[in-house]
């Protein structure tokens, strides 16, 4: 709970480094604010939320643990970003569609990235290479979702603009609702090998494969995910 406490943290301070980027880069084009302004720069510090401290510690020791400080660090920078938005247009509709749009999803995007910074970090001792991959690959995801969400916010406007950003939020949470079932069918904990070191369940060869980390199918030679050829069949 600690963690979870300090990564929040971390996420709500990171509102004052982005909205410093953000103004910065301000641009009059709608999607290089919505994506390069805004997505990169705030999946960027939510990323670094989970990586200065979470990430390096032991107890983030399977997927789902990417997933919840993933979710925290969102929440973090959420919660911050909705104080100042509600007292800067003091509506009660903002806060509102925020809390039911705005909210919802940056824990989403949070989760997302978080999800492959779980996949990535049984990887930090054995290749560098496949967990800037992993970790490149969660933050695009995170982007491309969050610049979606604001060009709309950006470009449409009344029920359209509603809709629309309802739409967006169903769909992370959709993605993020899958991984986290795929999280979940890689825990160690589940599996009873919660006493193997943080990066064994990446390796155990009886449950997972060693290249992608998905669950193995039994009597399978082949990843059913990545295609690797397997070291044994179970």
């Amino acid at each position: 709970m600690r963690l979870i406490a300090i990564t929040f943290l971390l996420g709500g301070l990171g509102i004052i480094p982005a909205t410093i980027i953000e103004l910065l880069l301000g641009s009059g084009n709608i999607l290089v604010t919505a994506f390069l302004s805004v997505a990169v720069v705030e999946e960027t510090v939510k990323y670094l939320a989970v990586r200065v401290k979470a990430y390096r510690s032991l107890n983030f020791n399977e997927v789902m643990d990417g997933i919840v400080y993933g979710v925290a660090a969102g929440l973090g920078f959420a919660t911050v970003e909705n104080i100042f938005y509600v007292l800067g247009f003091g509506t009660i509709s903002t806060a509102i569609i925020r809390a039911f749009m705005s909210v919802p999803s940056h824990a989403a995007y949070g989760g997302i990235m978080g999800f492959y910074l779980g996949m990535a970090k049984p990887f930090s001792q054995r290749s560098k290479q496949h967990e800037r991959k992993l970790i490149i690959t969660g933050l695009a995801i995170a982007v491309l979702l969050h610049g979606f969400y604001d060009t709309i916010a950006f470009t449409l406007e009344g029920l359209a603009g509603i809709v629309g950003l309802l739409a967006m939020t169903a769909i992370s949470w959709i993605i993020l609702l899958r991984l986290i079932k795929k999280a979940l069918s890689l825990s160690p904990i589940r599996w009873g090998t919660a006493n193997l070191s943080p990066a064994a369940y990446q390796t155990y060869p009886n449950r997972f494969c060693t290249q992608c980390g998905s669950q193995r199918e039994s009597g399978s030679r082949f990843c059913i995910n990545c295609g690797y050829a397997l070291e044994q069949a179970v």
